[in-house]
This record gives C-alpha cells, structure tokens and sequence, in this order.
C-alpha cells in the first residue's frame, strides 16, 4: 500500500481519549438531563391529578391489604366474592368504630392536651438557658431565640386550633390535612369513590398482566417479556412491602404506647400510636419520635426539666431499644423477610429522595419501591444487555 493510501489520524491517541471523555460526560449529563426533566414532569402529574389518583392509590394499596382476607373468608365460609367483600366492609366498619370507641377520644384528648400544654415551653426553656449561661452568650443568642419562640406559638396555636376541628369533621381541617386537595367536596367525593374502587379491585379475577402483554403484541417478544417481567416485580415489591410495613408499624405503634404510658409519659397512646403508623415510612417515625418524645418527657409537667428526675426519659428510651431491637430481630425478619434487599442507609436516602422529586407523602411512601423496582431494571439490564455472557 503507497503512503498516498494510508489512512490519516487527524487526531493524536491523547485527542482521541480526551474525545471519547467529552462524548462520555456529555451522554452522561443529557441522560441525567432528562432523568430530571422526566421526574419533574411525573411531580407535576402528580400535583396537578392528585384528586384522581389518591382514591386509586388507596383503594390500590387497600386492596393489596385485603385480598388475601377476601379470599379466607370465601374459602372458610363459602360464600361468592361479592358477599365475601361486603362482609369484609361491615367487619372492617365494625372494627374501626370499636376502635374509635375505645381509644379514639383518649387519643384525640392527649393531642389537645399537648398542644395547649406545649404554648409555654419556650418561656420554660428560655428561664433554664437564662439560668446556664453569661448574660452576654444570651445577648447574643436572644434574638434568634425570640424569634423562635413566635414560630413556635404560632404553629402550636394552629395545631390547638385544628386537631378539636378535625375531631368534629371540619371542612377546614379536612382541607388542611388533605394538601392535595383544595374543597371539602373534592375531599368528600375523593373518599367516597375510594370504597367504589377497591370493590371492583378486589371483585376482579383477571391478570392484568396478562392482558397488558396481549395489548403490546407490537413490540418485539424479547422487550414485552421483559415490560411485563418488571411490571410483576414492581407490583410483587409493592404488595410485600405495603402489607408487611403497615403491620409493622401498627405493631410498633401499640408497643410504643404501651410503652411510654408504663414509663409515666404524658400523652404516651397518643404519641405512641402515631410515631408507631409513621414507620409505614421506613425510619421515619422513630427518627421523628426519638427528638419529639425525649424533649417531651423533658418539659412536660413533672418532667426533667421541674423535677431533675430522668425516670420518664429513662423509660422511653428503653421502650425505643426495646421495640426496635423486636422490629428489626423477630418484626421485619418473620413479616418483611428480605422483600426488598435494600440496605437501610439507601432506604432512608430513597424516602428522602422520592418525597422531594414528588413533593409529599405519596413519594416517600412509594420510595422503597420505587428504588427496588429500579434495582430490578438494573439487574435484567446488566444481564441481558450489558453483560449477558455471564449469568445474573
């Protein structure tokens, strides 16, 4: 071959390396470029249909909850599906009246209490800081800790003025509580479709996935098995985790009550019911309830701060290793199993993480799935695409 017919290097291997960067962090920027717009768009869907797609998302969850209850009780008494769900409908109403009955006003009671009692807290804090510090550190942090006390007043009065109102069903409240939502009607009708929806869920024989693949005969064999393969890891994920958590956290609530009640913390059922439910989002509820209930016991009439005596804190941190050590050795192992594989660092990063991107309560509660479901992807996609002569 003559020199005329070589082929020529316009650029040098450095070049060509320094190229082959560029391209890489460009692809890499445009593909997290759109990672984000895509997430944007999804928040602003949400926003904008949250009316509509709340009574689907809890008529969705509800049904996952109860189907296998709905299935009992047609295997044990015999009767056909329908007859099996309004069954289920008048023990569930049944139950959560009794409940109510039971410890709902108790509840509702010790709310109200710990609003109004919690109003004087800053002047109690700001006499023991007088007392413990110079005169100058408190000339210095004084401002700031005026300004805190203003905030602190204003968020307890509203919270005083709300929980009696959501006690007696106040629109107001309800709005408040519902941020989604802007009317009472929209509120009253979103709740009222909810019993509609989880009807005809928990009615439905068909597989639905088996319809979906049907309905994507158009694409290629290979991409509708894997859609498919993902969409039924997804919804498996979600049925796991929603029916184990939510037990979960019922259990921890009860345990917690129990507990801080025993330790002689005021308002203790109802602290403890709520921190307890709020583990439906992992770690939530005891990251929240380990500050909210040691500076409790800390102020509360009686407490450390008028007596010197840390029985009660004593008490509610042992009921805290206690019922964490039985959720994470015995709870989530026999419920949860390894549902997920998540290590807990990332499932608290991915509850972060989902709640912004989606701006509330339904992306932090979709998080854990949201990131096994992608940890799914991940895998067949690394299997099947980026190294498919070795096995997964």
């Amino acid at each position: 071959m003559s020199e005329d017919n070589k082929p020529v290097n316009f650029l040098t291997p450095a070049q060509s390396r320094l190229l082959g960067i560029t391209v890489l962090v460009g692809c890499v920027f445009t593909l997290f470029t759109l990672t984000a717009l895509t997430v944007q768009v999804l928040s602003d869907f949400l926003v904008l249909f949250s009316s509509v797609l709340w009574p689907l998302a809890i008529a969705s969850i509800l049904a996952i909850l109860l189907k296998p209850l709905v299935k009992s009780i047609e295997r044990k008494c015999g009767f056909g599906p329908n007859l099996s769900i309004l069954l289920l409908y008048l023990l569930v109403l049944t139950g959560g009246a009794l409940l109510l009955w039971g410890v709902g006003g108790e509840v509702i009671r010790q709310y109200r209490e710990l609003a109004n009692s919690s109003v004087n807290w800053p002047e109690r804090i700001e006499e023991k800081v007088k007392r413990s510090i110079s005169s100058d550190t408190w000339t210095a942090i004084s401002q700031k800790f005026q300004q805190f006390k203003s905030q602190w007043k204003e968020g307890v009065s509203v919270l005083a003025n709300e929980v009696p109102q959501l006690s007696q069903g106040s629109a107001n409240a309800l709005k408040g509580a519902w941020s989604g939502i802007r009317s009472f009607f929209s509120v009253f009708a979103c709740l009222a479709i909810v019993p509609i929806y989880l009807f005809y869920f928990l009615s439905s024989k068909r597989d639905h996935l088996a319809d979906l693949a049907r309905q994507l005969s158009f694409m290629k064999m290979d991409i509708r098995n894997d859609l498919v393969y993902l969409i039924r890891q997804f919804v498996d994920i979600l049925e796991g985790f929603f029916r184990g958590q939510i037990l979960i956290g019922v259990m921890m609530g009860v345990g917690y009550a129990i507990g801080f009640s025993i330790a002689g913390l005021k308002f203790g059922i109802a602290l403890g019911l709520f921190f307890g439910v709020l583990n439906i989002i992992p770690y939530l509820g005891t990251i929240l309830g380990v500050v909210s209930v040691f500076t409790v016991s800390y102020l509360q009439t009686g407490g450390v701060l008028e007596s010197g005596q840390w029985n009660v804190v004593l008490g509610c941190g042992l009921t805290f290793l206690v019922v964490q050590l039985l959720e994470s050795y015995w709870l989530s192992p026999r419920v949860m199993g390894d549902r997920t594989g998540l290590h807990p660092v990332v499932i608290i990063a991915s509850v972060f993480f989902w709640g912004t991107a989606f701006q509330g309560v339904l992306g932090m509660i979709l998080g854990i799935p949201l990131t096994a479901f992608l940890i799914v992807f991940w895998r067949l996609l690394r299997k099947k695409h980026l190294n498919p002569s070795q096995p997964g």
